[in-house]
């Protein structure tokens, strides 16, 4: 209780120090007629706020510790400050948590990406006709369903099996995806691979991996399958 009173002394001070100092830094803006160009005059106003708030902390923090028993001080702006790196500790947490469930194109400075995917499937496993005709395929996220195309003009043989190219656009930043593949009408195919957020553009074809789940489509009850389909990913920067 005594590290969550110091942190709440030292957050009050920590605000009333920067309002204040935010506004004496406005007011001398003015006086001194400061610039707006290019947002000086905010600079300063922002600048000069934080530093008022952290002195304000700092202030808070001392009150506090004199406010206490005799005897007392050292200890108690001890837990002033250790109540300070909880909630420190606790914001980061939860700005992390947002940060990774928010979704969104994923960007990678002012670039965004493309998801390449590429499914093997062996010849004899392969139903009749173009697989445009007999794949369909989904990066799907919490939040998106995007499709992934079928790239038909790049469609290759490889001894005994066929190497499907498809491509996502944009890529979507996301703590999880799946992608879902349904062959035919028939049955549907279910990838997990372990990929980040923001896959490395820098990294090259993952290794081949399997479907977590296969299983027919139609009826009520979902009877598993011999899944036939393989996955590899990577992902690309726009212009690349």
């Amino acid at each position: 209780m005594r590290a969550v009173l110091g942190a709440l002394s030292g957050l009050a001070g920590a605000v009333v120090g920067g309002l204040v100092a935010a506004l004496l830094a406005t007011v001398f803006a003015k006086a001194a007629n400061v610039t707006t160009r290019e947002g000086a005059a905010g600079y300063l106003v922002v600048a000069v706020g934080v530093l008022g708030a952290l002195a304000g902390l700092v202030v808070g923090v001392v009150l506090y510790a004199r406010a206490a028993p005799a005897g007392e001080g050292m200890r108690a702006a001890g837990s002033a400050l250790l109540g300070l790196l909880g909630l420190g500790v606790l914001a980061a947490a939860l700005l992390w948590a947002f940060t990774l469930s928010h979704e969104g194109p994923a960007k990678y400075g002012d670039t965004l990406a493309s998801l390449e995917l590429e499914l093997r499937v062996r010849k004899a496993d392969a139903p009749a006709g173009s697989p445009s005709s007999w794949l369909d395929v989904e990066v799907q996220t919490a939040k998106t369903r995007p499709v992934a195309v079928v790239l038909s003009d790049r469609v290759r043989e490889e001894g005994d099996a066929i190497v499907v190219p498809l491509v996502q656009n944009p890529l979507h930043r996301a703590s999880g995806r799946l992608v879902v593949v349904r062959v035919a009408d028939r049955h549907v195919e279910v990838f997990s691979p372990r990929w980040r957020a923001k896959p490395d553009p820098k990294a090259d074809w993952s290794p081949w991996i399997a479907p977590r789940l296969a299983e027919r489509t139609g009826g009520e009850a979902r009877e598993a399958v011999r899944p036939i389909l393989q996955l590899r990913y990577r992902v690309r920067l726009y212009g690349d």
